[in-house]
């Protein structure tokens, strides 16, 4: 990646992420203020600027500059080197003179050493904010960063960026090929992705048990509907013996109240997980958005075996199923009704074709101890994820899958 100077800041241009064409549209940059970037906001008494990097004797703000991201977005994804308990606020614009309100960016964890393929991450280190949806045709953003007072009596920050998003509008379908299946209907209407990429497992078949009344394969949204970049390298492939819940941590200012809003979605969080995390492909099998509606994200079309994701640091013989929202304070969305019924339909599926106990508990062996079967993130690493109005549905959606196994047609 290059770096091409602006009077305001320095951009790194991600790229056109347009392989396909049902992906021309699709537009990412990266905002990276740094140095003397720095010397236009303005400084509260406390802040300085030494050495490139914003210095704080004390807890103290920071606030920038208006920066002119050169594209129009509706999502940003801010991450931060330095104070990693900064307390970062944006605020977007259209033109530069109408603003919104300010919008608190939660820290969600720190950017890897490498990308997944084991290439340097030129982010390395990087606090990892929030993405956050805004609305369409943002150009300009602004941002306040309050630097807390440390132990050592000094914080510093080298570089604030921005990964801006325009995921623009996807393949055009017919209404009944969005959603893959049609109600009545146990195949898929829409055609597996061209050209799947990757090697086939080696894992033996699983021992499926007999089929089991009730758990048949939902409605599936695949990857071709919603406009879904090819993976860097060829997938990875596992078989799940756990069932991993999550939130995507998303923050937005207004709500998607169609399919194809959900479907700019999961096609943003692509781009962020792959061009900012560095990863292959998305970091969950599946995303869930608040309609109900159930995306394929890693994933392929062959039930046979899973493929191995990215989304709990561990990742082999479990599948992760991410719910769009942020369901955790300061956001504090709660999770739909249609979602958590979607969810503990895809369960129920999967558990049915691995022969997953949804009730039990049994070796995680890539994590190294005992799970849930059913788990939540926040179980096997330090997180807030899958949030703690999700979370607290935990023993509902365990109970509910197994209700859905055991089901039995009149």
């Amino acid at each position: 990646m290059s770096r091409t100077p602006a009077p305001a800041f320095l951009a790194l241009v991600a790229g056109l992420l347009g392989a396909a064409p049902i992906l021309g549209e699709v537009r990412s940059a990266q905002v990276v203020q740094e140095g003397t970037d720095f010397a236009r906001g303005r400084f509260d008494p406390g802040i300085s600027l030494r050495g490139g990097n914003l210095r704080a004797l004390r807890d103290a703000s920071f606030e920038s500059s208006v920066l002119d991201a050169g594209l129009t977005f509706s999502a940003i994804g801010p991450h931060w080197q330095g104070a990693a308990h900064a307390a970062l606020e944006l605020s977007v614009s259209p033109d530069g003179v109408r603003w919104g309100g300010w919008i608190a960016v939660p820290r969600e964890g720190e950017i890897g050493e490498t990308c997944e393929d084991g290439t340097p991450n030129p982010f390395s280190g990087d606090s990892l904010g929030a993405l956050v949806f805004v609305a369409p045709n943002t150009r300009f953003v602004r941002y306040r960063v309050q630097l807390p007072e440390t132990p050592s009596g000094e914080a510093g920050l080298g570089r604030v960026a921005f990964h801006v998003i325009d995921p623009g509008t996807g393949p055009e379908l017919p209404i009944a090929g969005r959603h893959g299946m049609e109600p009545g209907e146990t195949a898929l209407v829409r055609p597996a992705v061209a050209g799947r990429a990757g090697r086939r497992a080696s894992a033996p078949p699983p021992e499926i048990p007999n089929p089991v009344p009730g758990a048949g394969k939902p409605p599936i949204s695949l990857r071709a509907t919603w406009g879904a970049r090819p993976p860097k390298t060829g997938y990875t492939y596992t078989l799940a013996a756990h069932l991993a819940f999550h939130h995507t941590a998303t923050v937005e200012d207004w709500s998607a109240t169609t399919w194809d809003e959900c479907a700019a979605r999961v096609r943003t969080i692509q781009t962020y997980h792959m061009d900012t995390n560095g990863w292959n492909d998305l970091g969950y099998a599946y995303v869930i958005c608040k309609h109900g509606d159930v995306f394929q994200a890693r994933e392929d079309d062959d039930d046979a075996t899973d493929v191995q994701g990215a989304h709990d640091g561990f990742n082999r013989g479990s599948a992760g199923i991410s719910l769009l929202g942020y369901f955790h304070p300061p956001v504090d969305h709660q999770p739909t009704g249609a979602q958590v019924s979607s969810l503990v339909d895809l369960m129920a599926w999967i558990a049915g074709r691995r022969g997953i106990d949804p009730l039990g508990r049994s070796l995680y062996d890539a994590f190294g101890a005992p799970v849930d079967n059913l788990y939540g993130h926040r179980e096997v690493k330090a997180t807030d994820c899958p949030g703690d109005h999700l979370f607290a549905l935990k023993e509902i959606i365990r109970t509910s899958v197994s209700d859905r196994l055991l089901r039995m047609p009149l």
